[in-house]
């Protein structure tokens, strides 16, 4: 009942309308009908299981499914007024040392690159770094940060093919005028101009809307496949670092996780969202 009261303070004080509020709260109640807890059962598996992630590996086979009902993000702006992904099915698990979450939802086109219509599809995970239930879902608080793990397609077809630039999308770019783009955002690390990446997935912290901060520090995993017209990523975490900005979690001890969902197609990015806020996380123990 604190969270949900810590939901609506939120939604009075950022949201434009009286509307936007009683519109968000009513989703908000379904969605936690829909979807009460999500059980991450123990399982015996090696860490490598959680660093070379599989989307398809038979060991999801045999954990329970939950169906989330997603939001329009519409508490702040940019907004969409309409979800372009209304249902996620989510699955996870963990081996005391990674907690992984196994995201599916329905999509008719795979967008892994940006231009001036689309955008990439991609996917996020978010806890809270502090007390839950003082822990706003919309992108944590101040004094209540939270920390997002963040999948992204066209990372991951950089890492598949090859680094995508402008000239990928756009042959005929102005070489002197590009090169300069590239150079300065490469030599100040920008993560989103990375031409070596590694990895697919970035960590972020958050304290509220505008806030979001990238960690230089990473402690998670994520892999994505597109097939027959939908998405399944895998997103892992370990379950306790040194990293103040991580969250500590601990089998037999409950958390929360919050998801975001982005289609390119539909111009998704940014705040322009899918999401579904806070959802009890079950950490099951050791059998």
């Amino acid at each position: 009942m604190q969270n949900f009261k810590c939901i609506v303070i939120t939604l009075l004080r950022t949201s434009r309308s009286k509307f936007y509020v009683l519109s968000s709260m009513f989703f908000f109640l379904s969605s936690l009908a829909m979807a009460q807890e999500i059980r991450a059962p123990h399982v015996v598996l090696g860490n490598s299981f959680f660093e070379k992630l599989n989307p398809n590996a038979a060991e999801w086979n045999q954990i329970s499914e939950q169906i989330i009902q997603m939001l329009p993000q519409n508490i702040t702006t940019p907004s969409i007024f309409k979800t372009t992904v209304s249902q996620l099915k989510v699955k996870a698990l963990h081996n005391n040392k990674w907690v992984a979450a196994r995201l599916e939802w329905e999509d008719k086109t795979r967008d892994a690159n940006v231009s001036l219509d689309h955008a990439s599809d991609a996917c996020a995970i978010q806890f809270p770094l502090k007390e839950m239930d003082k822990t706003s879902p919309f992108m944590g608080g101040k004094d209540f940060p939270v920390e997002i793990i963040h999948w992204k397609a066209i990372w991951q077809q950089d890492i598949e093919d090859h680094y995508q630039t402008v000239k990928d999308l756009y042959p005929n770019t102005y070489f002197e005028t590009y090169q300069f783009g590239i150079q300065a955002a490469t030599q100040v690390k920008n993560p989103i101009s990375e031409p070596a990446r590694k990895t697919p997935v970035e960590e972020l912290v958050a304290a509220g809307f505008g806030t979001l901060t990238h960690q230089s520090v990473e402690d998670s995993f994520a892999w994505g496949s597109w097939e027959n017209g939908k998405w399944t990523v895998v997103l892992a975490h370990k379950m306790t670092t040194r990293d103040p900005n991580d969250p500590v979690l601990k089998a037999g001890k409950n958390s929360l996780i919050a998801f975001a969902i982005w289609e390119g197609s539909s111009k998704n990015v940014g705040a322009r969202k899918n999401y579904a806020p806070w959802i009890p996380l079950v950490l099951e123990a050791k059998k």
